[in-house]
């Protein structure tokens, strides 16, 4: 792995256990171990997002595996604690999708929806990135890694049930 300061990291963050955080201009970050070592792209997860929203927190590398372990953010120095901060709060932000307008024909699939935040246009990759839940709610993944959610299929109006059924 790369061991060298990337010059376009923007923002960075130092833990008392030697690893750091580096967010880049494109806006992904990298974990640099104790070691010096690079992981590129890593996400930020809360372990408990409801319960215990100060923590504990996981960084995980991008085929899942955990990198750092923050039990508290509370206990970071400020500069790791707003940037972990600014990450779950993106990661966390999780529009509720009212209507659907309009979902093309071919994959990458482009969505015209409208949200609890207002309208949105957005691209989904796959048909995987359409996930259905046995409770009849659905998360949808963007390219860009943002997720929106369909708390019930059911009550969508029938426009909008009918283009999400032409995805499954």
């Amino acid at each position: 792995m790369n061991t060298h300061a990337n010059p376009l990291a923007t923002i960075t963050g130092d833990s008392p256990e030697g690893w750091r955080l580096e967010r880049h201009a494109h806006g992904r970050l990298d974990l640099i171990d104790a070691e010096g070592r690079r992981h590129a792209d890593v996400d930020v997860l809360r372990a408990f997002p409801v319960t215990a929203s100060a923590g504990p927190v996981a960084v995980v590398a991008a085929d899942g595996g955990e990198l750092a372990w923050v039990e508290s953010l509370a206990a970071l120095p400020a500069a790791l604690k707003a940037l972990l901060d600014r990450e779950l709060a993106q990661r966390e932000f999780l529009p509720v999708i009212e209507r659907i307008e309009t979902v093309s024909d071919t994959e990458p699939t482009e969505w015209a929806v409208h949200t609890d935040r207002g309208p949105h246009r957005f691209t989904v990759a796959h048909a995987d990135d359409v996930a259905r839940q046995p409770d009849g709610s659905v998360f949808i993944t963007d390219t860009f890694g943002t997720r929106y959610r369909i708390p019930r299929v059911a009550a969508l109006d029938s426009h909008s049930r009918r283009l999400l059924e032409t995805l499954a």
